[in-house]
């Protein structure tokens, strides 16, 4: 008797649960889910306290592409609805793995930042200064093989390249 209403119970708790679910409005959607209100965003190029050359108008560059693959909102060169800005703060070189003649064999490119998210028809930020890191994702990003004929370049890439798809899923993706 008492697994038969505790069997009852779980499904009656369930079933509220899965009309309350369909109730609240979730759904599927292409859009952005940003408020309403928003529907271009500006993106400045990055700052950058570092002597590395071009990493800031990749990772721009990356913010613009994704923002655009999104048909739901896109980016405007002035006056769009939100702004997205930042500051490369450092660009570290670490060596993972040496060759048998101590020169770098596996390298990793981590890129340090910070982004801001600002609201420009409610007048707030709705993220500041925000510390990134691109090495953050989980799933290597900036990794290169020197020892193979990688090159720092592509390191930087695909570090920056990291970083501004995790800015966007942080900013566009997460409402």
């Amino acid at each position: 008797m008492r697994r038969t209403y505790m069997g009852l119970l779980a499904i009656g708790v369930a079933a509220a649960g899965a009309v309350l679910f369909a109730a609240s409005g979730c759904r599927t959607s292409t859009q952005s889910g940003l408020p309403n209100h928003i529907n271009t965003v500006e993106v400045h190029i990055f700052k950058k306290k570092t002597m590395y050359k071009d990493i800031e108008t990749w990772i721009t560059r990356g913010i613009i592409d994704r923002i655009n693959a999104d048909p739901s909102i896109r980016v405007s060169s002035r006056n769009g609805d939100a702004l997205i800005t930042g500051e490369i703060l450092a660009v570290d070189r670490t060596t993972l793995r040496e060759t048998t003649s101590n020169q770098p064999g596996t390298v990793q490119i981590t890129v340090l930042a910070e982004y801001s998210f600002y609201d420009n028809i409610q007048r707030r930020y709705i993220f500041e200064n925000v510390p990134i890191r691109s090495s953050e994702t989980g799933i290597s990003p900036g990794i290169y093989e020197a020892s193979r004929g990688g090159t720092r370049d592509e390191g930087e890439r695909g570090a920056a390249d990291q970083l501004a798809a995790e800015i966007v899923r942080r900013t566009i993706g997460m409402w």
